[in-house]
């Protein structure tokens, strides 16, 4: 008997999404775009805006999807806070986030006030705009196989960022809600819980995670118990609501620190995340509605603006005040652009807690990740091939006085401190 026609559809769906990845795959290595915005713009084409392709109810895979995959980045971006990190780029690192978040925030505040939204929706939108989409840039980093100073900065950073950018939110629902007519704030149980219970779920996996890698030496064996550990490990977070993605972080970063061989697990979930990447971003391609961007209001246009000069000029301050080299004062803050997935749970989380403040944050949110998640990974990847880093082509020199840089050809001006 023939498989149903549901299902049929259904598989066909997949293989043509597969097939559409692979030649996004071989047709970013021959132009400049990377592929994270020939699948978005590609599943933009498929989606119901404009040919229906893929319909409405496929898109519901997304959120399916959409958890899996950030299970995944999550986790392999906690495994790059590593002890080499901090003890060669720690202070940079630190330097730059506190920055970032502090500049970015406050603009981001002070405009939204200045373009007359309520003090509660320019309290949210001051710290949802401070996420990055781990996801684009991450992808970047594995397609152009880059490694170096700059991309481990710009993996540390972005992890840093993501991770206080949770707490700072956190804390801003409950400060919202003085501000705001009909909600009531958490108290500090509430908000203590929402990220201490994430820490303690990331520990106990993460501590899980290192004995899988430990005992169990099949690879496929393994990339069963890791892949089981991760959505569980999201799924028992967002269950228990606290931050998930701050929870897969924690759980990368137990790992890493307490495997015996701590790369494995994480190479095992490397090669297996780009099948996920593909339809994460061909339906999250879907879902964005190209005529948004005929909608940008005042306040959508201040939120963009806000947010581009936050990322450029938090980025360029704090690079400077951490004593980075030019290359990371000219290309980091453009290299964090990308805004897609970590923005969107932050703003239904903030719609299900300010019902009346959704009209207001879904549209400047949504255009924000239009723009955002198409013209910044372009913008990553530019960043990186400037630095030279792609195909892991540094190697480590003496600059002046004696003290060592990493440099990496052909840009000279990419050499960084070593600490």
């Amino acid at each position: 008997m023939g498989a149903p026609m549901g299902n049929s559809s259904v598989l066909l769906t997949l293989g043509a999404l597969f097939l559409i990845g692979f030649g996004a795959d071989a047709l970013a290595r021959r132009i400049l775009l990377p592929r994270v915005t020939l699948l978005l713009l590609t599943g933009m084409l498929l989606g119901p805006t404009v040919t229906g392709l893929v319909s409405t109810g496929q898109q519901g895979w997304l959120v399916v999807v959409a958890q899996a995959t950030l299970c995944m980045v999550g986790f392999l971006l906690g495994g790059r806070i590593t002890r080499q990190l901090w003890q060669h780029h720690g202070r940079m690192v630190l330097t730059i986030s506190l920055t970032l978040l502090t500049f970015s925030s406050c603009l981001m505040f002070l405009g939204m006030l200045w373009i007359g939204a309520p003090v509660s929706a320019a309290i949210l939108l001051a710290t949802i705009g401070l996420t990055t989409d781990p996801v684009a840039p991450t992808d970047v980093v594995h397609e152009l196989r880059a490694e170096g100073p700059f991309t481990r900065i710009l993996l540390g950073v972005i992890a840093t960022n993501d991770s206080l950018a949770f707490v700072l939110f956190t804390v801003a629902l409950s400060v919202a809600a003085w501000f705001h007519p009909v909600a009531v704030p958490h108290g500090v149980i509430e908000v203590v819980w929402e990220l201490g219970g994430a820490v303690v779920i990331g520990v106990v996996f993460g501590r899980m995670a290192a004995l899988f890698s430990d005992h169990i030496q099949r690879p496929d064996t393994l990339l069963a118990g890791m892949l089981g550990l991760l959505v569980l490990c999201g799924a028992l977070a967002t269950r228990l609501q606290t931050a998930f993605f701050l929870a897969v972080m924690v759980m990368g970063m137990v790992t890493v620190h307490h495997a015996s061989r701590p790369r494995k697990p994480f190479l095992i979930i490397e090669r297996f995340l780009w099948p996920f990447l593909i339809l994460f971003f061909l339906l999250a391609g879907a879902n964005l509605k190209p005529d948004a961007l005929s909608h940008i209001g005042w306040f959508s246009g201040v939120y963009l603006g806000c947010r581009l000069l936050g990322e450029l000029g938090g980025a360029w301050i704090g690079t400077t005040l951490a004593g980075a080299g030019p290359h990371a004062r000219r290309w980091l803050g453009a290299a964090l652009l990308p805004q897609a997935g970590v923005a969107m749970s932050m703003t239904f989380i903030a719609g299900q807690r300010f019902p009346d403040l959704t009209d207001l944050l879904m549209p400047v949110v949504i255009s924000g990740v239009v723009v955002f998640e198409l013209i910044g990974p372009v913008m990553t990847r530019i960043a990186l091939l400037r630095s030279g880093e792609q195909d892991g082509r540094s190697r480590l020199l003496m600059g002046a006085r004696g003290t060592p840089v990493t440099c990496v050809p052909p840009a000279a001006d990419s050499c960084l401190p070593e600490g």
